[in-house]
Formats: C-alpha cells, sequence, structure tokens
C-alpha cells in the first residue's frame, strides 16, 4: 500500500466540512467489525483488565 503525504492545506481542500460530516455518520453506522485475531472480549474479561502503564502521581 502507498504512503499519502500533503500539507494541511491540501487535506483542508479535500476534507470539506460536509465530507467530514458525512465520513463521521458513515462510520457511526458501520460500527465495530471483529475477527478472529481481534475477537470482542467478554465481560469477564474486561473486568480482570488492569492499565500496563499505570504511573503514580505524586503532588
Amino acid at each position: 500500500m502507498a504512503m499519502v503525504r500533503m500539507t494541511l492545506e491540501e487535506a483542508k481542500k479535500i476534507m470539506t466540512p460536509e465530507k467530514r460530516r458525512e465520513e463521521i455518520r458513515r462510520a457511526k453506522e458501520i460500527g465495530f467489525v471483529y475477527d478472529p485475531d481481534c475477537p470482542p472480549c467478554s465481560e469477564e474479561k474486561l473486568a480482570r483488565f488492569k492499565r500496563g502503564n499505570h504511573r503514580k502521581i505524586v503532588s
């Protein structure tokens, strides 16, 4: 797959506010797509989830 590079000004010309709204609307309609490499998590698995890079905030 080729990498496309452009400036912010070029991107703004392509992605008008109307086009952005349309893409957001379509993305909301599609929803999530799961496959065997990335199955949905069960409630039990989510309950056992722990953040991996937690840092203590000392004030």
